[in-house]
């Protein structure tokens, strides 16, 4: 995976990857958009991507949830559709590059950023900077994709953030 800024200049990012890893992050974006629409009120990484705005006031968070969910619901499904979109590629090609404008660029930010929240809410990542073993060989291949979407994510903030530049 190659994260550079766009050439001539541009705001925005140019993205490089295997066609392995543009599968991968299709696959996994099929995986959110999964979570979004069939998880249920009790699942755990659900809490994590809508954390109740009023936990002292249960009437006010049912009120905010009520008028906020469906369209942050659709905001992270548009998000997860732009990765697919962009990720789909012919799978004899060795490699995937993407070109991503500003807007589009914190768009995968954003999905980036509900993948990790799902990922470490099934691995039991409390603290990033803390690593423990990993239970079973499905928590192995979880964590690994939540370290390497942090990657994904870091790199490209390092283009996007102008202090940075």
């Amino acid at each position: 995976m190659i994260v550079a800024g766009r050439e001539g200049g541009a705001d925005g990012v140019r993205i490089v990857l295997e066609t392995e890893e543009a599968m991968l992050l299709s696959e996994l974006a099929d995986q959110v958009d999964s979570v979004l629409l069939l998880g249920g009120d009790d699942d755990p990484a659900l809490g994590r991507l809508f954390p109740s705005a009023y936990p002292e006031d249960q009437a006010a968070a049912r009120d905010f949830t009520r008028y906020t969910r469906d369209s942050l619901v659709d905001g992270k499904r548009q998000a997860a559709q732009s990765v697919r979109d962009a990720t789909a590629t012919d799978r004899g090609a060795g490699v995937v590059e993407i070109e991503l404008d500003q807007s589009q660029a914190w768009g995968w930010l954003t999905f980036l950023t509900d993948l990790r929240l799902i990922l470490a809410e099934r691995v039991g990542v409390t603290d990033p900077d803390e690593a423990e073993p990993a239970d079973d060989e499905r928590d192995d291949y979880l964590r690994a994709a939540y370290e390497w979407a942090g990657i994904v994510q870091g790199s490209m903030l390092e283009v996007l953030d102008p202090i940075g530049r």
